[in-house]
């Protein structure tokens, strides 16, 4: 095996041009699959963080049928927050629980001296959101409410144009509470304008302290959702599915069942993603194939006299797949380096969407980020480089097999 390592090294040198552009050429797509497979993981990623930031949860926890009905009235009552708050607290560090928040949601409408408009109402923590979310950073105009029972409300920035209203108008909100059969009314003041760059979000949500909310909707000490935001979002599913067993009579979901849209809409983008990809792999195949086939092809004769030397048919094809892998070593290794090279520039400087588009951008309800960051993890990259060493053996099966034809056929070109 030692003397076909070292001809089969010297043979992928013997036409230094050629074997140069196999592997820049291979390690050019290698570098294209990293870049746009981390700028894709990347993109999903911050969407996933700021859909979950924006009123959701990397896992949240529901009373049964809240998913589908959205009723005011299916909550999670205090002895059931209890118990769930208590679990979180022990299963923190094993699945690096970042925050525990607690919502309230509710519909209804807002009044000002001007006009009227529906809404949708969120009761928040105010000290915990500031903290972890991003209703806080969105803030265009005023302040965000200091404590869960004060009555100023941050209102998205097209309820305040539609609506009229700064930081210290007063408006009157009004919803129909738990069990009740009238609308019930509040006084609040806004205290901040937010802008998201969600249309729905900003002209339809109202951000209310959460004991004001609970006390206006009827709903005592229950919530309407437990948030859960981790540090690592792959941990939501593992997560979850513990939940599930530890609580009883909750409804558990992962960020990808709570918001089927985004999830759906990332699959739609990986779909794409891996479809450019092949149809560009397969091209680059193609001509890996006929270089790795014309390399052999003209070495008739080479192969004539090899096999009189007594080279037997099955170290011709095992020299020919060791030239492949050393190609494929050093294309894996050029198209890994400038991979990463990319990766980590663009994981660092970031790619700025308005290269290719003049204002804001949003899809299934989240508000994509002005800056995608890289972000690829080992598997990624692991995966990538054997997709391109294994795919190089296999185009180098069939110019190997024809290498290893008896002489005659190599010399007359028979099959």
């Amino acid at each position: 095996m030692g003397i076909l390592l070292t001809i089969a090294w010297r043979n992928i040198w013997r036409h230094t041009r050629r074997t140069l552009l196999t592997v820049f050429t291979v390690a050019l797509g290698l570098m294209l699959l990293l870049l746009s497979i981390g700028l894709g993981d990347g993109g999903h990623y911050q969407m996933i963080e700021s859909s979950v930031r924006f009123g959701s949860g990397h896992v949240v926890i529901q009373a049964p049928g809240y998913q589908q009905s959205r009723g005011v009235a299916k909550y999670v009552d205090y002895g059931a927050q209890h118990r769930a708050l208590a679990w979180l607290d022990s299963a923190g560090d094993r699945f690096g629980v970042q925050t525990v928040l607690r919502r309230v949601f509710g519909s209804g409408l807002a009044a000002s001296a001007e006009d009227s408009a529906g809404v949708q109402m969120i009761g928040i923590q105010p000290a915990l959101e500031r903290s972890v979310s991003r209703f806080a950073e969105k803030l265009t105009a005023g302040k965000f409410p200091e404590s869960d029972d004060a009555e100023e409300v941050v209102i998205g920035s097209g309820v305040a144009r539609r609506l009229a209203l700064k930081p210290g108008d007063k408006l009157v909100l009004t919803a129909q509470e738990v069990g009740g059969r009238e609308l019930q009314s509040i006084l609040v003041r806004v205290g901040g304008i937010m802008r998201t760059g969600i249309e729905e979000v900003d002209e339809s949500t109202v951000l209310l302290p959460l004991v004001t909310a609970q006390r206006f909707l009827g709903t005592g000490e229950g919530v309407h959702q437990i948030a859960v935001l981790l540090r690592d979002s792959r941990l939501a599913e593992p997560l979850a599915r513990l939940a599930r067993e530890r609580l009883p009579g909750l409804d558990v979901l992962t960020w990808a069942q709570a918001l089927p849209e985004l999830n759906d809409f990332i699959r739609i983008d990986d779909a794409g993603n891996y479809l450019f990809n092949t149809v560009f792999f397969v091209l680059i195949a193609f001509l890996v194939l006929n270089t790795l086939l014309m390399s052999v092809l003209e070495r008739k004769r080479e192969f004539a006299l090899l096999d009189a030397l007594g080279l037997t048919p099955e170290r011709r094809f095992s020299m020919i797949m060791l030239e492949a892998g050393f190609v494929a070593l050093l294309s894996a290794a050029a198209g890994a380096a400038l991979g990463l090279l990319g990766h980590l520039y663009f994981a660092v400087h970031g790619l700025p969407i308005d290269w290719f588009y003049t204002g804001e951008i949003s899809a299934a309800g989240v508000a994509f980020d002005p800056v995608i960051y890289s972000n690829l993890s080992e598997k990624r990259i692991l995966g990538c480089i054997g997709l391109v060493f294994v795919l190089t053996l296999l185009l180098a099966l069939v110019p190997a097999r024809r290498a290893a034809r008896p002489a005659d056929a190599c010399l007359l070109g028979r099959a």
